[in-house]
């Protein structure tokens, strides 16, 4: 985690995946999104995907995970995705954070963008960090 006083780092990165058949289906009890298109192989190809279709909301989490992986969930203070394409069951999603800038309030501005393993991009847009002003003791 970063302090106030920590430089932020200019890029971070995480991989998530492959995702797998359990992780659709874990994903959508926990959501309640039952959509057969993630779930049902013959349901994705008759739509015109080879394999299920990853929840896009997942991918989301996948982008909030990125960055709390490397700060810490109380210093997310704002995301926002647009959707670019879908992963499909199998794929890994490769998230980078790229840091723009930071505001008088220490509050950093991170550019996201994700894709997958055939580099097509699955999602781009942009988070707001603030590093803890202080650690509570455990």
């Amino acid at each position: 985690m970063t302090s106030m006083n920590t430089p932020r780092p200019q890029r971070i990165e995480l991989e998530c995946g492959p995702v797998s058949a359990l992780d659709l289906a874990l994903y959508a009890a926990a959501s309640g999104d039952h959509n057969p298109l993630h779930l049902d192989a013959d349901v994705a190809k008759a739509a015109g995907f080879e394999r299920p279709v990853v929840h896009g909301m997942l991918t989301m989490a996948f982008c909030g995970r990125l960055l709390t992986s490397h700060f810490g969930v109380a210093a997310l203070r704002s995301l926002s995705v647009r959707f670019l394409g879908a992963a499909t069951r199998g794929d890994r999603v490769v998230l980078r954070g790229t840091l723009t800038s930071v505001d008088k309030e220490g509050v950093a501005i991170y550019e996201l963008a994700g894709h997958n393993d055939a580099g097509q991009e699955l999602v781009a847009g942009s988070a707001r960090v603030s590093a803890p002003a202080h650690k509570t003791a455990p």
